[in-house]
């Protein structure tokens, strides 16, 4: 059989070749294979093999210019990349200790009685120990405009001090930020105690159960927004982090929230973000997508803008007890 049509058998779908191109191929190939005369005693197929080795070539030559398909790369739904990123986070092993704490900065950008656009920040601390322990408490950390024409204004009104911050009270630095007697509550009639908190589910069905135990219509009506409020509490709560990754999927599949891959970062906070209403306000959950921890939380306005943040800065178990600042009233207390 000739050779080229050797290679229109095994590759019926390649383009046709011009006539230059096969004259070429032949004369490459019959170039370099051509056969000796058949000596007295040697076997006839040498030469036969000899030209089945060249169109061999001749076919691993076509098929490598031959165009492959390009292949389109499989996209990674934001919900897939969740998944990811929550079987990331139960797998976490968690550091020891006798205490839980979580450092979180909160940044809200208002105006002030100068109509400057400030940008206020504070220190936010909640813990627990092993006796039934609870601190809490907020120091404000500074208060300065945010945005250069601001700067500006208040550069010529002299720099006034802008409070809250840092020396603005020098009788009271910090403040007890939440009822201490509701540190534990993760919505109304749910109110755990740290061991029971710490054995809850791990699996996002089960979660959801063991929650609605606790749901009584009677108190809320709705029995979705109760739940929805619980799991986003748990998620920033000392639950393990197996039980958080499950919250985290349980509020994914809630009505009303959605997975977003596309924020724009503001405060430094970039990565997934679980995105829902609340009221006029959107509010967005934004979870690391390497390690699944919880980064923090944006409240955005209805045009879009996020005045508000809550920044986890650090957050887990040690062995050393949480202490409220000097003259801080009511930051302890005892569930």
């Amino acid at each position: 059989m000739n050779e080229f049509q050797v290679i229109d058998s095994v590759m019926p779908d390649a383009p046709p070749s011009s006539a230059d191109q096969v004259a070429a191929a032949r004369e490459r190939v019959l170039a370099g294979t051509r056969i000796p005369p058949v000596r007295a005693g040697r076997r006839s197929w040498t030469g036969m093999a000899l030209v089945a080795a060249a169109v061999a070539l001749v076919v691993g030559a076509v098929v490598a210019l031959v165009p492959r398909p390009a292949v389109e790369p499989v996209a990674v739904t934001p919900m897939q990349k969740l998944e990811a990123a929550a079987s990331r986070l139960a797998a976490t092993p968690e550091a020891k200790g006798r205490y839980w704490r979580r450092d979180t900065e909160q940044i809200m950008r208002t105006k002030s009685v100068n109509d400057y656009e400030v940008e206020e920040r504070a220190m936010e601390v909640l813990g627990f120990g092993p006796s039934r322990e609870v601190y809490g408490w907020r120091e404000p950390v500074s208060s300065k405009p945010y945005t250069v024409e601001g700067l500006k204004a208040w550069r010529r009104d002299g720099s006034p001090k802008l409070c809250p911050a840092r020396g603005c009270d020098k009788n009271m630095p910090a403040y007890a930020s939440v009822d201490l007697d509701l540190g534990l509550e993760l919505a109304d009639g749910l109110k755990p105690t740290l061991t029971e908190l710490r054995n809850l589910p791990k699996e996002p069905a089960a979660l959801r159960a063991r929650l609605l135990d606790s749901y009584n219509p009677q108190v809320v009506a709705e029995r979705e927004p109760w739940l929805q409020g619980a799991a986003s509490r748990l998620i920033d709560s000392p639950a393990t982090p197996g039980t958080r990754a499950a919250a985290y999927l349980l509020l994914a599949n809630a009505p009303g929230v959605k997975v977003v891959d596309d924020i724009p970062g503001t405060f430094g906070l970039d990565g997934l973000a679980l995105q829902y209403k609340a009221g006029q306000i959107v509010v967005q959950i934004v979870i690391d997508r390497r390690t699944g921890q919880l980064l923090g939380r944006h409240w955005l306005t209805p045009g879009g803008d996020a005045d508000r943040a809550e920044i986890v800065r650090k957050v887990g178990w040690s062995d050393v007890r949480p202490v409220p600042p000097a003259k801080c009233v009511r930051c302890t207390a005892r569930l």
